[in-house]
């Protein structure tokens, strides 16, 4: 009969022997380990082998594809994140970031990268040729859109572009088709839309004027006294002395990371985030209305100017589906504008054009122009 082999433990002064190796090992490589784990690298760039301290960039997308450049070199498509880049091991200092596709704007920032500090950011991409979905008068049975209009599609269309189906009639007669009920649906939102030409801040001249008028007080142009402001969720949008502005109104704690710095110095913060943020610092600091927060290590604004681009604003709203990002109506046009101003702010015009009315619905953007009705998409595949 043939015995089984039998296995026996490992004799006590073998585990022994093998346990102090271990602990050996885990001690000549806890240094490296540390080391490794606070961020401490070695630099080969030149001649002598340095050590630097290193920290991270974490940048969100709204679509993965993108290419994304750090100082021109690119980086990698992530794995484990759907929709965002995470750049680890980055020498501390001044670190360009650019994120592009060939048919979308391009997003470009500057930021300060520390040592053991993951840096935040989040870009965004709006298509350089607009994407429209025109919505007509009338529809065929099937719902295609039906123009009546003495006109060639790229007429219609002049500068932009859809992927919505079309039938040029060949008759100005409609008996044949369908009221398109969305397009009643679009002018109901149009008629209860102010669509005068004024600015913002003119009609909100002009309203404080009427105030003033009645009751013969001068009431300060203040976020907390005009009243006039866009508010989702924390985040509040206000026009205050002929300026843009974006809010926190919510906790210290889960205030948005673009809103507060690293550093107190006017100097440095100009060096770090640009003279501008240096100087709102400076004057949120002496406000009595909207004063700087300081958090632990943090200088937090309460608001940030946006950028108008030195032109008059005739509607303002948060873009549909984010509080970080707000739409303009400007003189020549429609942009979209980030509200982070770091370094800078990036502002990406989304349809050209003067005579414009704008109206936001349910996530979707609606623009009026020469009697005709369309939605700018802005979220669109790559080609």
């Amino acid at each position: 009969m043939t015995e089984e082999p039998q296995i026996g433990g490992l004799p006590r002064a073998n585990r022994e022997r093998f346990f102090w190796i271990l602990v050996v090992v885990f001690l000549v490589a806890l240094p490296s380990l540390i080391f490794y784990t606070t961020g401490q690298r070695l630099s080969f760039d030149n001649d002598e082998t340095t050590i630097v301290t290193t920290g991270g960039v974490y940048i969100g997308t709204d679509n993965l594809e993108v290419d994304v450049f750090m100082d021109e070199a690119q980086i990698e498509r992530p794995r484990l994140f759907r929709n965002a880049y995470y750049i680890r091991d980055i020498q501390a200092g001044q670190h360009r970031l650019v994120v592009q596709r060939p048919d979308l704007h391009t997003w470009v920032k500057e930021l300060p990268v520390d040592p053991y500090i993951v840096t935040e950011a989040s870009a965004f991409n709006m298509p350089v040729i607009p994407h429209l979905r025109p919505i007509t008068e009338y529809v065929t049975a099937t719902g295609t859109q039906v123009l009546l209009r003495d006109e060639t599609i790229e007429e219609f269309l002049e500068g932009a572009t859809t992927t919505v189906p079309f039938l040029l009639a060949t008759t100005t007669s409609t008996s044949t088709f369908e009221l398109n009920q969305e397009f009643v649906f679009v002018e109901s939102l149009f008629s209860t839309t102010s669509t005068s030409s004024q600015s913002v801040f003119d009609r909100l001249l002009d309203g404080m004027d009427r105030f003033r008028f009645a009751t013969t007080t001068e009431i300060e142009m203040s976020a907390t006294t005009t009243g006039v402001f866009i508010e989702e969720g924390n985040m509040r949008l206000v026009d205050r002395d002929e300026e843009l502005y974006a809010q926190w109104v919510g906790t210290i704690d889960n205030i948005p990371y673009y809103f507060c710095i690293s550093d107190r110095s006017s100097s440095t913060i100009s060096l770090r985030y640009g003279k501008h943020v240096a100087d709102e610092v400076e004057r949120l600091t002496v406000s009595t209305t909207t004063p700087i927060v300081i958090d632990n290590n943090r200088v937090c604004r309460p608001e940030i100017k946006l950028n108008r681009l030195q032109q008059d604003v005739f509607y303002y709203n948060f873009f549909p589906g984010s509080t970080d990002l707000v739409l303009l109506h400007l003189e020549d046009g429609i942009y979209v504008t980030e509200i982070d101003d770091r370094a800078w702010q990036n502002v990406q015009q989304l349809y050209p054009g003067d005579g414009l009315v704008v109206v936001v619905e349910n996530n979707s953007i609606f623009v009026q122009e020469n009697g005709r009705y369309f939605e700018i998409i802005t979220e669109i595949e790559p080609n």
